[in-house]
């Protein structure tokens, strides 16, 4: 089976607070803080995906931007939209979102990332890429309210995304251009700070991992970082960073590129810096004026 991971393209928050406008930001607001309720939409563009695919498993993850507890009794849901969204939808203006197909997730937590799986929200836009109008993250009835990294922000550490892991339809290969899976990059944890001890590292701990390799000529490439964490008392927490490869030369783009990745909460003693992994791919063809970014 083969793994695609599809970044959020667009992102926005609706509020009653300003019912005939939006909030455009670094991050999405959901939830209700007893006066005003958000709702923050996200799309993924599903077009780079391989045809005649399964979809056997799809998650989306969401980077914390505040909130931190530990409190998993507090409800969020996500939905399937109706409709398009845009620069000028607003509250009064709100996409009608499919309320019997919503999935529950628990994001009231100390870990920065939540990941949900949202396999049967993702299928049918594969069976119908027409269908795919963008999801609705909301909760109105516990009166509390997170944020999430968005489509805008800068830091492309906390820039949602989903992880799509599906298999071919049937024994023909696909050869739609640009979607060659075998894309011959590494990763390598350059300092693990194993074992952890006294002192321990700042808050929050960063992690470098660096990624080697090279990617096709005039191609777009899309890479996602994994880097686990296993906490003394045996917890498992995964940590994530995304990034872009442009390559708009004749020539194979080779990378060597270190990512700090922050853990949150740091590294603590008798903690382990486990492994790292990467996953990544071809989502476009580089215009050939465009610069070289690594």
């Amino acid at each position: 089976m083969d793994t695609f991971m599809i970044p959020a393209s667009k992102s926005l928050t609706l509020t009653d607070k300003i019912p005939n406008g939006n909030i455009q930001d670094y991050r999405i607001i959901v939830g209700c803080d007893g006066n005003f309720e958000y709702h923050g939409l996200l799309y993924f563009n599903i077009s780079s995906l391989p045809n005649n695919i399964i979809a056997t498993k799809a998650e989306l993850t969401l980077f914390k931007c505040d909130s931190f507890h530990n409190d998993k009794s507090i409800e969020f849901i996500i939905y399937p939209i109706y409709d398009h969204f845009s620069l000028y939808t607003t509250y009064s203006r709100i996409p009608s979102a499919d309320k019997f197909n919503g999935i529950k997730f628990y994001p009231m937590t100390s870990k920065s990332a939540v990941t949900i799986d949202i396999t049967h929200i993702v299928s049918p836009w594969i069976k119908n890429a027409s269908s795919n109008k963008g999801i609705m993250v909301s909760s109105i009835w516990n009166n509390s309210v997170a944020s999430f990294g968005s489509a805008l922000s800068t830091k492309q550490q906390i820039v949602p995304f989903i992880t799509i892991t599906y298999k071919h339809n049937d024994t023909t290969q696909n050869d739609k251009p640009h979607c060659n899976h075998d894309f011959h990059l590494s990763v390598q944890i350059v300092n693990s700070h194993n074992p952890v001890t006294s002192p321990v590292p700042s808050n929050p701990s960063l992690t470098e991992v660096t990624a080697t390799g090279a990617t096709e000529r005039h191609s777009i490439f899309v890479v996602m970082i994994e880097l686990v964490i296993t906490r003394s008392n045996g917890t498992i927490d995964k940590y994530y960073v995304s990034d872009e490869y442009i390559n708009s030369t004749d020539e194979s783009l080779n990378i060597n590129k270190t990512y700090s990745i922050p853990v949150v909460p740091a590294l603590n003693t008798g903690d382990l810096v486990t492994s790292a992994n990467i996953y990544g791919a071809y989502r476009g063809i580089a215009n050939i004026s465009r610069q070289t970014s690594i």
